[in-house]
């Protein structure tokens, strides 16, 4: 997840930050043009998997456009973190399918989360500053949101894995998923 400050820092060797910057902006894009791309690429759908990927590309996006407009990145992780996300990507595709629906949602709170403290940053700077002190708490509550308003999703593709496991002994099994609200 990035986070950044809004703070701004005027500096005396311009072009070495500037050309970086732009470096780092390249390649925020690049990363998020390869996971959709890898996304995209995917032979069956998931809405928790296709939503978690688009909520981990607004935050790259997102974290791009912040650094564009002078923010500092404040996750200590930094660049690094584009190596986390390809790598929860690759293990929460790789668990089992029963266990997939869960880690989805998860792995999308996080992004949107993060996504939400971003744009609040980038409001927050477009606006001088004044509230970008909200900007982690808005994430966390954005986060916990999406998470909690997966909840119908993820039982229902938990339950439709747990169906396809159990056809494979019993081809004739019929599953019905019933949401329990009445």
């Amino acid at each position: 997840m990035f986070n950044f400050s809004a703070s701004r820092t005027a500096s005396a060797s311009v072009q070495p930050v500037g050309v970086r910057r732009h470096l780092a902006q390249l390649l925020l894009i690049a990363a998020a043009c390869a996971a959709t791309g890898q996304a995209r690429a995917e032979e069956e759908g998931s809405a928790l998997r296709d939503n978690a990927v688009a909520g981990q590309v607004a935050d790259v996006g997102s974290t791009g456009l912040g650094l564009a407009l002078g923010a500092a990145e404040a996750n200590p992780l930094g660049i690094l973190t584009l190596g986390v996300k390809a790598i929860a990507y690759k293990q929460i595709k790789e668990a089992p399918a029963t266990e997939q629906p869960a880690m989805w949602s998860a792995y999308g709170a996080f992004g949107w989360g993060a996504t939400a403290n971003n744009l609040c940053v980038i409001a927050a700077i477009a606006t001088g500053g004044a509230a970008a002190a909200l900007c982690p708490l808005i994430g966390v509550v954005a986060g916990v949101t999406v998470y909690n308003g997966d909840e119908d999703k993820r039982n229902r593709e938990t339950f439709a894995a747990i169906c396809q496991e159990q056809r494979r002994a019993k081809p004739d099994l019929v599953c019905e998923y019933r949401d329990g609200k009445g």
